[in-house]
């Protein structure tokens, strides 16, 4: 026991939790001597901060108009794929029950990206302590019966975001969903000459690939060798500075090991993500840098979404499909995703559970 110190609960030191009203909406922030992320409970409990304090660098991507007041919709007319780009803060969201395209399943309509990241989520603190902290956020969905809740973690000493997640469906018969994790990526840990590392996979690009692109359409090939449009061979792992004015979109499949890490080698610091590749089996990568000339974009976005999920389909379609997660009534699947911000690597070959990086040591 600290002898200075009869109490805790007031504290501004080790772990700690602080609730937030921001902008009209209900935060939490989870905070300790290394990272402090901002979690929005009232709009899908995404997350929109993600800072490594040590040098205070943001590694989220925060949009053009960020996060919205809360107050009833007032855009010019609705869209039909919904409203899901008006309300894009940046962060990391949740993919639940379908993925970037409209769909529709058992008569209900879905618009991007599903609805859980549109919802207000509740939330209860399971663990407030020095040494460790612990926020519950939970949600039934309006169109679908699913309850999702998931819980962050974050324990003192260390720069990893512990995500435990569960699924049950409350549904009198089986449900089929899509589900992805959705973690944005911008300056300033984003910029030219950062690596995207990754365990072997294979490295896709559709026959109809955004406007913009500078990857040619309808490849194949092991990561992370691609072609762009004039036939020369690109290193996809290298990210292009904003002078690329590109627009591409990536899907990596047949994965060995569900990781991936990022390496900024001028700030000399990286993230990587561990999670569950038998159930996400897909990753995708999508890169912005000033592409997009028309809307939502307008070529003024620099960002790089990477996002684990059972599936990633292109074009209209429903939710059922060879690959989506299907729950039977009474049923829950439970799942751990770990997010963690490291120093010290110039590459990445292995990424462990509780954060373990392994690699080239950057000496610097």
């Amino acid at each position: 026991m600290n002898p200075y110190l009869a109490y805790t609960h007031e504290r501004n030191f080790g772990c700690r939790i602080r609730e937030i009203v921001y902008r009209g909406h209900r935060c939490v922030t989870l905070e300790n001597e290394r990272l402090r992320v901002l979690v929005v409970a009232d709009k899908g409990a995404d997350i929109l901060e993600l800072l490594y304090k040590p040098i205070d660098l943001e590694l989220l991507w925060r949009s053009y108009h960020g996060l919205r007041r809360a107050f009833p919709d007032r855009a010019s007319s609705p869209l039909a794929e919904g409203p899901f780009r008006e309300q894009f803060a940046g962060g990391w969201y949740e993919m639940l029950p379908n993925g970037p395209q409209p769909s529709v399943h058992r008569g209900a309509s879905f618009g991007f990206h599903g609805e859980a990241t549109l919802l207000p989520w509740d939330y209860q603190i399971d663990q407030d302590a020095p040494e460790r902290i612990a926020v519950t956020f939970s949600v039934r969905l309006v169109r679908i019966p699913i309850r999702v809740e998931k819980t962050l973690t974050v324990e003192a000493g260390r720069s990893t975001l512990v995500i435990d997640e569960r699924l049950a469906c409350e549904a009198g018969h089986s449900v089929d969903v899509l589900w992805g994790q959705h973690p944005t990526f911008g300056w300033p840990f984003i910029e030219a000459g950062c690596r995207v590392f990754l365990p072997p996979c294979v490295a896709r690009v559709a026959a109809q690939p955004p406007v913009g692109r500078r990857l040619r359409p309808n490849q194949e090939a092991a990561w992370p060798h691609l072609v762009d449009v004039e036939g020369s061979a690109v290193d996809v792992s290298v990210i292009p500075g904003p002078d690329a004015r590109s627009h591409d979109f990536v899907r990596l499949d047949a994965f060995a090991q569900g990781w991936y890490a990022i390496v900024n080698p001028h700030k000399d610091v990286g993230f990587a993500l561990r999670w569950d590749h038998a159930l996400f089996p897909t990753l995708g990568l999508w890169q912005i840098f000033r592409g997009g000339q028309d809307y939502p974009w307008y070529g003024w976005a620099s960002l790089m979404p990477l996002e684990p999920a059972c599936d990633l389909p292109s074009g209209r379609s429903t939710i059922p499909r060879r690959t989506a997660i299907q729950l039977e009534p009474g049923g829950a699947l439970t799942t751990r995703f770990e997010a963690t911000v490291f120093t010290g690597y110039s590459d990445v070959t292995s990424v462990f559970a509780d954060g373990e990086i392994r690699g080239t040591p950057s000496h610097r």
